[in-house]
């Protein structure tokens, strides 16, 4: 067998650590070039970073921060502190009159302030009472609550009972838990009225109120809010809701728009901290945003007005850049950026309109110092980039390197795995003769999980770069283990065809199947007789019936003779399956003794009964029948020995005065040429009836073992050799070419000389005795350790109509017109020789090809 180096174990163990390995490499840098990459740097981008298009994406993104803040604290210039903010007005987007037009109206400073509260949204408890005129009046809960305590209100409650410090205490703990919430629907009672209480009197005794249940919002930012400054003339927005005609009973609206108007004023505030963050001197960026309409202006840049704006733009412009100044018409543009296109500045132009400041009117400046003399976010960025840009390619060439290596691994595993060069059987392990499904599983589950482990490890923003790269590699390791265990396995179970053989499912069919069948059995059981089965059947049936009833009669009534009865059901029942069993014993028993060759062995019945009594009669009588049936069979062999023996010694006496007197005959010298040829006949038939004579003792002799060996270790090959050089002459006659191939190693038995002569003899004897003239007869000697085979095929002269098997059966020839000097015996000879010696002899035949195998256990 040809060795093939990817077969060798010490090879495969090096291979799954390199594949392994490189599994490894691949993901860490696969997973470096990802978070190098999400530092902004991009594949063959410039080197500098002022000319990469990470520097250009980070203004584009830093702009953006600036105007959005800029749009987000337009509010702040549209009111002075002390001017008034009309809710409405600013809701509905109209000019800003600064008066209270609309009823509800907050100083500007106020929402201010309020919105800076990080706490700002904090919602409180208002309640609705209902007045005896059927409009709502609005109160805070706390307020409410206070004149319950006061007796400035007092719950009047429809029995005598129910009147009680812990009932009202119970109503307003309610009411503070909103338990009262109206939610749209009309009613008699929504409110307190379902707890008993009838109204709600003044401290006249007057009814104030019919009923008071929670306020609840719509879901449309209308929750109300705890109120830190009052609105514009009043105490508080509940003031203004039910005492203004126009916010009457609409609480919703008032809160709505209130909590709209903090919103944006939250939003300028943040806006005016994120300009901060960019002031001239605190950044490397300046920006100047001017409304061409108004002439309003927002910079960072000292000394620039909205008379001077023009000439600074112009001599910002002038320089050498990186800047950009962004206008409503592209022509206007100015570019400084040096992979800026006419696309990307219509991005910008759309990302300045979208934020709603002075639509068609504007310019909008923003330029670098390219010495980044400010350790702001973007030299922050920069630093990254330098650091990072000079690793990002060669991490990802060798990535895609070390993936390309795996999968080489991956593809030599796959070809390898299961085999080796001691033979060309596919050899599985424990794991791979595990259910299928079970193993994929286990496989997918342990690798899932640990990849769970080692992501939520690496699940850490504050985490180095270089420690979830390692985290990437500790991916690939785990995922290149479980990896290579589940495919190789798989690999394996295909080429040994064991992939569906060890399937879960197909066990489960088999089972299924087995069911249907065993059912089956039990139908072909039942109708085979019906009589013994219906009786077990009735019986078991019996026993079940009486069972349930005892034990029923002993859990309801508890009756101890019940429990007696079936007690002593179940030690009749035990005591019949043990005997059944002992039974079943003997008779296993008798039957071993009985195959080990004990014919006179009987089965003790005395102790048996039923059918087991029957069963062991008939087994007794099937011994005897076998005992005489074995001692007629030995008689026969004996008698047939010794008739081929006696036969064969009353043959060879007159045969050899026969051939003896033949050669007296032919010293004599007999002149009539008659004579000479009768005698040379008669010789010819002499010495042939004396081979079949001896043929048929060594046939006897071989078939019953009867023969002494003489073992000892012989040097097979050259014994063919000796063989080979003997019959050269016979094969030359009938111009038969051997065509010989053997190892050039040496292959050393166990056998008989001799014998083992006469089986070479006799095979190559018939070689030259049936094959085709004019052919070429095969020699093969193979060492296959640790057997040695010898393989001699020829094409016969006559068909050959028979069995292999017939071949080698006594006086069988292949001339069927036995006109040859063979006497049938000779491969019969050769295969019960080569038998009692250990080997093995085969013969084949394929059409007119005889092939003859003789195959021996070398030392």
């Amino acid at each position: 067998m040809k060795t093939k180096w990817y077969r060798k174990s010490g090879i495969k163990g090096l291979l799954v650590l390199l594949t392994v390995f490189f599994m490894v490499a691949a993901c860490a840098g696969a997973g470096a070039s990802v978070l190098i990459m999400s530092k902004g740097v991009q594949p063959l981008d410039s080197k500098d970073y002022v000319d990469s298009q990470s520097f250009t994406d980070n203004v584009y993104n830093l702009s953006h921060t600036i105007v959005d803040a800029i749009n987000e604290r337009h509010i702040l210039d549209q009111a002075d502190d002390e001017e008034l903010i009309d809710l409405k007005e600013l809701n509905q987007g109209d000019t800003l009159t600064h008066k209270s037009t609309s009823g509800l109206a907050y100083r500007a400073g106020d929402l201010y302030d309020w919105a800076k509260s990080p706490s700002w949204d904090t919602s409180t408890d208002v309640l609705i009472c209902r007045q005896p005129d059927g409009s709502d009046y609005y109160m805070y809960y706390r307020d409410f609550a206070d004149k319950i305590a006061t007796g400035e209100l007092k719950f009047v409650f429809g029995s005598d009972e129910d009147e009680g410090t812990e009932n009202t205490k119970d109503i307003l703990s309610m009411l503070s838990g909103r338990e009262y919430t109206y939610y749209g629907y009309e009613s008699d009672n929504i409110g307190i009225r379902n707890n008993g209480v009838e109204y709600v009197t003044d401290a006249d005794g007057n009814v104030a109120y019919t009923d008071v249940y929670n306020y609840e919002s719509s879901g449309n930012n209308d929750a109300p809010l705890k109120e830190v400054y009052k609105p514009d003339g009043a105490d508080s927005i509940l003031d203004v809701v039910n005492n203004n005609k126009e916010w009457k009973g609409n609480l919703s609206k008032a809160y709505q728009y209130l909590y709209e108007a903090l919103v944006q004023y939250s939003d300028a505030s943040y806006g005016e901290k994120i300009l901060k963050t960019y002031a001239s001197g605190a950044t490397n960026v300046n920006y100047m945003y001017v409304n061409t309409k108004s002439g309003k202006v927002y910079t960072n840049i000292k000394d620039v007005t909205s008379s001077n704006y023009l000439k600074t733009l112009d001599k910002l412009t002038s320089g050498a850049g990186p800047f950009m100044l962004i206008a409503p018409d592209t022509q206007d543009c100015v570019l400084g950026f040096s992979n800026i296109s006419d696309w990307t500045v219509s991005y910008w132009q759309n990302m300045l309109k979208n934020t709603g400041l002075a639509g068609e009117n504007y310019l909008y400046f923003v330029s670098v110092d390219k010495d980044f003399p400010v350790l702001d976010r973007i030299k922050q960025e920069k630093l990254v980039y330098d650091k990072f840009e000079p690793w990002l390619v060669p991490v990802m060439a060798g990535s895609v390197l070390a993936l390309i290596l795996a999968l080489a691994g991956v593809v030599i595993l796959t070809i390898g795995a299961g085999r080796n060069n001691e033979d060309k059987k596919v050899h599985l392990n424990f794991f791979d003769r595990c259910y299928t499904e079970i193993v994929a599983v286990v496989v997918f589950m342990i690798w899932l999980m640990g990849t769970s482990v080692i992501v939520q490890a690496m699940d850490d923003e504050e985490m180095r770069i270089v420690w979830k790269t390692i985290g990437f590699g500790t991916l690939g390791l785990w995922f290149g283990i479980w990896f290579l265990a589940g495919w190789l396995s798989l690999v394996r179970r295909i080429k040994a065809r064991s992939l569906w053989r060890d399937s879960l499912l197909r066990h489960i069919l088999l089972l299924v199947r087995k069911c249907f069948s065993k059912c089956s059995n039990l139908l072909v059981f039942l109708g085979g007789n019906m009589i013994s089965r219906v009786k077990i059947i009735l019986l078991f049936g019996i026993f079940i019936f009486l069972q349930f009833m005892f034990t029923g009669m002993t859990v309801e009534g508890g009756s101890a003779l019940s429990l007696l009865l079936m007690i002593v059901m179940d030690c009749a029942v035990l005591y019949y399956l043990i005997k059944k069993a002992w039974g079943r014993e003997q008779i296993i028993a008798g039957l071993k003794k009985i195959t080990d060759g004990d014919l006179q062995y009987k089965i003790p019945t005395e102790k048996l009964s039923g059918e087991q009594e029957m069963v062991a009669d008939y087994i007794n009588h099937i011994g005897e029948g076998l005992d005489a049936a074995v001692e007629n069979s030995l008689k026969n062999e004996r008698m047939k020995t010794e008739l081929i023996t006696n036969v064969s010694h009353d043959i060879k006496t007159p045969l050899t005065s026969i051939i003896n007197y033949v050669d007296l005959l032919k010293r004599e010298n007999p002149e009539d040429p008659k004579i000479r040829g009768y005698l040379e006949v008669l010789e010819n038939k002499a010495q042939r009836l004396k081979v079949l004579t001896e043929d048929v003792v060594e046939a006897s002799k071989a078939s019953t073992g009867n023969i002494a060996l003489e073992m000892t270790d012989l040097n097979f090959i050259e014994l063919v050799h000796q063989v080979i050089g003997e019959f050269e002459e016979k094969f030359e006659e009938r111009n038969l070419t051997m065509v010989v191939h053997f190892d050039e190693e040496e292959a050393i038995i166990c056998a008989d000389g001799r014998r083992l002569w006469r089986v070479l003899e006799n095979v190559f004897g018939n070689v030259s005795k049936y094959a085709m003239e004019n052919t070429r007869v095969y020699v093969d000697v193979k060492v296959d350790r640790p057997n040695v085979q010898l393989s001699l095929k020829n094409i016969s002269a006559q068909p050959l109509n028979i069995s292999a098997e017939e071949l080698t059966e006594r006086f069988i020839r292949g001339d069927v017109s036995r006109n040859t000097e063979g006497s049938g015996l000779g491969l019969s000879i050769a295969k019960d020789l080569v038998q009692l010696q250990g080997g093995e002899f085969k013969l084949y035949l394929d059409g007119d090809l005889f092939k003859v195998t003789i195959e021996f256990r070398m030392k």
